[in-house]
């Protein structure tokens, strides 16, 4: 759905601020959240409210080298957003979970490293009757330089990356009218 791109944006920024280490390394920070929501707002031209739900695990990772300014930064994330249509009542679900993680990182120069994230998971819509009408899984793997600005602190500046999907992902791939006709055909 159009709000596990938000999820996921603040989970990829989030992770940004970390970046990466060997799987031995000291653990700089762990943090466990969870949180509920409740909105009313225009979809696809309905008005609907949307009642989120979200929990998971971030841990982020030190380097083991004085050097090494590269702090890797792992997740894991479940969540459900289910979508009422305030006029008919009439409701659907998304929800998945998905582990997100630099699984590399390599010095350029200076404080400047390429890091490699993957995203794996899940996501499906399910109607109100129950059955699932669409299921997502598989795995993005992003590729992105960043500047870590050497000062031994999470945190930086992204600089450019690129993307690599890997399995069926029909709700990454679906347009704006894609989206809002399978809404409407669900709740409309």
């Amino acid at each position: 759905m159009a709000r596990r791109f938000l999820y996921l944006a603040a989970l990829a920024g989030l992770l940004a601020l970390a970046a990466s280490a060997p799987a031995q390394a000291t653990i700089f920070d762990r943090v466990t959240f969870s949180f509920e929501d409740s909105s009313e707002e225009v979809l696809c031209g309905l008005d609907v409210r949307i009642d989120s739900t979200v929990r998971g695990l971030i841990v982020l990772r030190e380097g083991q080298h004085e050097l090494d300014q590269a702090f890797l930064g792992h997740a894991n994330v479940r969540y459900s957003d289910t979508i009422t249509n305030l006029a008919t009542g009439e409701s659907f679900t998304s929800d998945g979970r998905f582990r997100e993680g630099d699984v590399k990182a390599v010095h350029i120069a200076g404080n400047i490293f390429e890091f490699t994230l993957v995203l794996a998971g899940t996501e499906r819509v399910v109607a109100g009757d129950g059955s699932v009408v669409l299921r997502d899984s598989g795995a993005i793997r992003t590729t992105y330089t960043f500047d870590t600005l050497g000062d031994d602190e999470p945190g930086g500046i992204f600089l450019e990356g690129s993307d690599r999907l890997s399995g069926p992902h029909p709700l990454f791939e679906q347009d704006e009218e894609a989206f809002c006709a399978m809404v409407h055909e669900l709740i409309g």
